[in-house]
């Protein structure tokens, strides 16, 4: 059963992403975000780059969310994209983080040390290969893609957060409609089920296109959905917070959102229901003056 890891590489220098992604592995697809993959058995990793920051900034903020790896390298001389860019890693407390840089690293912890999960990070000036690790299982399965195949039906791309197996039956979010995996292929392979963190495709049973042409997720049935969070508020010294519309960072989305906040306490209406399979939840707002950071801070549950 394939099984793998999803890693994140984001830099305000576009060349060294990609220099970064063709050493770790070979360039798959290029849509949304560029994919790039390396297979040894039955473990895959797949390394996600987009090249559109920082005007697609929702677009890199996803990508980084979907990742349980983030690689960020910090040229020597530092902009305030390097900053969004560590700010959106630290909200999402990414466990994992390796900085790729040249600058020394007594300045390096200098300047990371006001994010809190900045306080453990690997630090190298290069990378050649990683060691394999696997995703969590979080119960869900992250969707990009749905369309149709003639002669198979619906069929939806993703990222799988837990273990699937053909014929399971999955919630479809955010319609709260039950959906049966028919078949699932793993980069063109069939396969009679699959593990996490591992890029797949379904196609679907007893259910159209346009039944379903804005999902986000399938989820399994112990996972809790909701549209309305309560958590305590940690902004941003550097950011400034409007209540009102924002977006919240789940796996892969931008949900749009309303938050209020009383006394650090954060109120947060999304405009459809999500997965809660995080304790923390980044706010992000695009519409901030120029020079602001667009990310705002988290929201712990």
């Amino acid at each position: 059963m394939y099984e793998g890891e999803i890693i994140s590489i984001t830099s305000s220098n576009k060349e060294k992403i990609t220099e970064i992604a063709n050493k770790l592995g070979k360039l798959h697809e290029n849509a949304k975000f560029k994919i790039y993959y390396r297979k040894r058995g039955e473990y895959i990793r797949s390394i996600l780059v987009s090249l559109d920051y920082p005007d697609k900034f929702l677009d890199s903020a996803e990508l980084i969310s979907l990742s349980s790896l983030s690689i960020l390298y910090l040229p020597e001389n530092l902009s305030w994209q390097d900053g969004e860019l560590a700010m959106l890693v630290d909200s999402l407390n990414i466990k994992n983080k390796i900085v790729i840089s040249d600058l020394e690293e007594r300045k390096l912890n200098s300047i990371l040390s006001p994010l809190s999960s900045f306080k453990n990070f690997k630090l190298t000036n290069d990378i050649s290969d990683l060691e394999e690790s696997k995703e969590k299982d979080l119960g869900i399965v992250y969707i990009d893609r749905v369309f149709t195949v003639k002669g198979v039906g619906t069929v939806v791309t993703g990222f799988s957060y837990t273990k699937v197996e053909a014929h399971d039956k999955l919630l479809a979010l955010p319609y709260n409609k039950e959906v049966e995996i028919k078949s699932i292929q793993v980069l063109d392979e069939d396969v009679n089920s699959v593990g996490s963190g591992v890029r797949v495709g379904f196609a679907l049973r007893n259910v159209k296109e346009d039944e379903i042409k804005d999902l986000m997720y399938l989820i399994k049935p112990n996972v809790k959905v909701d549209n309305k969070i309560e958590g305590k508020l940690t902004k941003y010294p550097w950011s400034t917070f409007n209540e009102g519309q924002n977006h919240v960072l789940i796996k892969g989305y931008a949900v749009p959102a309303n938050v209020k906040v009383n006394n650090e306490k954060a109120e947060i209406k999304t405009s459809v229901v999500i997965p809660l399979i995080s304790d923390q939840i980044p706010i992000l707002n695009v519409n901030v003056k120029q020079g602001k950071p667009r990310v705002i801070g988290y929201v712990n549950l």
